[in-house]
């Protein structure tokens, strides 16, 4: 009987283990405000965030200070629109996107068209300013050209800037 309830007991921890496994996975944030041109929020403005390799889009609206955010965004390469009844769209593309950063993405639509689009590149800034995590990410490139003492993959992490080993 005891044998019986622990190949259960098994059964149903494996049951959930692929579950849990498959809910971990590196994520950021984008955020931003929608302006117009002297620089005042548009509330109510429908902001797209699109995945430039998967085509995958999430939409959302801006507040009643101009701000919108995106939680949970898969680290990749995204363009980020935003429209408005009565203004032109505003598009900045290309957005990297990397693990846990809070990229942020202002974008100020000009009164116009709805046919009109003003497109904004490299606009993205380089420095993080919403949070004061510090974080860097590791290209590939660096891993396979460095000698590692042992292949000891924590080293990697000296490869920062303020990053000391301890005595």
């Amino acid at each position: 009987m005891s044998r019986t309830v622990g190949s259960v007991l098994i059964a149903l921890a494996l049951l959930f283990v692929p579950a849990a496994a498959r809910a971990q996975f590196d994520s950021a944030t984008v955020l931003g405000l929608i302006t117009d041109q002297t620089q005042a929020a548009l509330p109510g403005a429908t902001v797209t965030l699109t995945n430039v390799e998967t085509g995958i889009q999430a939409t959302a609206i801006s507040d009643g200070t101009g701000a919108y955010q995106f939680l949970n965004v898969r680290i990749g390469v995204y363009a980020v629109e935003a429209e408005l009844s009565g203004f032109s769209k505003g598009r900045a593309s290309s957005v990297n996107v990397t693990v846990s950063a809070r990229q942020r993405v202002d974008l100020s639509l000009s009164v116009g068209g709805l046919g009109e689009t003003v497109e904004v590149r490299g606009a993205t800034r380089v420095l993080e300013s919403e949070s004061s995590d510090r974080g860097q990410v590791i290209a590939r490139e660096q891993i396979v050209n460095l000698p590692l003492n042992g292949r000891a993959y924590a080293d990697l992490a000296l490869l920062s800037p303020g990053v000391r080993s301890s005595s």
